[in-house]
């Protein structure tokens, strides 16, 4: 069953539970940018056709694999967008792709992880514990699949050999989480459900710290969620995460002792830059606080509501999507808009995939852009 809002797709005890209501506020209007934006769109390509899922694709050099609706998997060369070639996957796909090495992974709600070389040949598939909706990440010679009732597994990414698996006692209801592991020297950073981030050796499996972002409280079942489902961000010496219904919090990324919190609520994410750390909110709104002290230093309302994706940096600025498929680009210094791009109206769900110098994005009509600054 799928669900429209990410936050009404719960699963308990691995049932999915919907609403067939929605009592959702009204989409703020679309605001009228008239600033030029140095930020272009190089490129543009189809893959698969409209879907809920939220697919993320992945760069590896100079190129691009992404995956979409209809399961298909496909590899663009990344300077022109040439598609090299493109198959279709036996099994239904829901999350994103992972590649490097020569390695490209996906994962299936099956609960099958399957992976290919650069030609688009299968080299090996291997079975978890349940449905893996959030790209597998490919690193260190491992792929690392999170799945669905929280498990990660870690992979010999050249003949799939299980090497370790990490799993902690889950709560009885907990958001739907599409959020892949994060990689950063020698370390696999996991959001948790019940508002926990866990470091994890990625040589061994070994759980090197545990330290809570937020604290269950309320009265009933649903209030206390508080999950982590956007992935967390590494920076030098510092990890951030965001829980749902919780905080954001900032630790160091060694040993997870706490720097700094702030009440706030999100389940698509944030970014950081030298500066500060920009968070998406439940409400739609951006929110800028000092990288250091967390100190709050703006707030961007004029987006509420729209369902708008967790940040990203791009040469200096931010960027994020919306329900109606615009790229919003803001200046880091005040949250003021200095450009906007249509794309072809389909949602964006996640975050675009940047590595400072390009961005690409991918709609839940199945476009993909990639995106520079002139």
């Amino acid at each position: 069953m799928k669900c429209l809002r990410p936050l009404l797709l719960l699963s308990i005890f691995g049932v999915s539970a919907c609403s067939t209501t929605s009592n959702a506020p009204e989409p703020a209007t679309l605001p009228v940018v008239t600033a030029k934006s140095n930020t272009k769109v190089d490129w543009k390509a189809s893959l698969g056709g409209k879907t809920e899922y939220r697919f993320q694709p992945a760069f590896n050099g100079d190129l691009i694999a992404a995956v979409g609706g209809n399961n298909e998997l496909a590899l663009f060369e990344r300077t022109s967008g040439n598609q090299r070639w493109k198959i279709k996957i036996a099994q239904p796909v829901a999350g994103g792709v992972g590649i490097s090495g020569g390695v490209i992974a996906v994962g299936s709600t099956n609960g099958d992880v399957l992976t290919y070389d650069l030609t688009g040949q299968a080299i090996w598939s291997a079975k978890v514990s349940s449905e893996v909706i959030s790209a597998p990440v490919v690193s260190d010679d491992l792929v690392i699949v999170r799945s669905g009732d929280g498990k990660v597994s870690a992979f010999s990414a050249d003949k799939g050999e299980l090497k370790w698996i990490y799993q902690r006692p889950q709560p009885a209801l907990l958001l739907r989480n599409y959020a892949p592991p994060v990689v950063a020297d020698g370390v696999v950073y996991v959001g948790q459900a019940a508002g926990r981030l866990t470091a994890i050796s990625i040589a061994d499996g070994r759980v090197l710290w545990e330290a809570p972002v937020a604290l269950p409280r309320g009265a009933s079942e649903l209030e206390r969620v508080t999950d982590i489902v956007a992935p967390p961000v590494v920076r030098g010496d510092m990890v951030c995460a965001v829980a749902f219904q919780g905080r954001v919090a900032c630790l160091g990324a060694k040993q997870g002792n706490l720097l700094w919190t702030r009440e706030i609520s999100s389940w698509t994410g944030l970014a950081i830059d030298g500066q500060n750390v920009y968070v998406t909110d439940a409400k739609g709104q951006i929110n800028a606080f000092e990288r250091t002290t967390g100190r709050s230093v703006w707030r961007q309302d004029l987006l509420a509501n729209r369902l708008i994706s967790a940040p990203a940096m791009l040469a200096g600025n931010i960027l994020v999507g919306d329900l109606d498929g615009y790229i919003h680009v803001l200046n880091p210094e005040d949250g003021r808009f200095v450009g906007q791009l249509p794309t072809d109206g389909g949602r964006i769900y996640l975050a675009p995939q940047s590595d400072s110098s390009q961005a690409i994005v991918q709609t839940g009509k199945g476009s993909i852009y990639l995106l520079s600054t002139q």
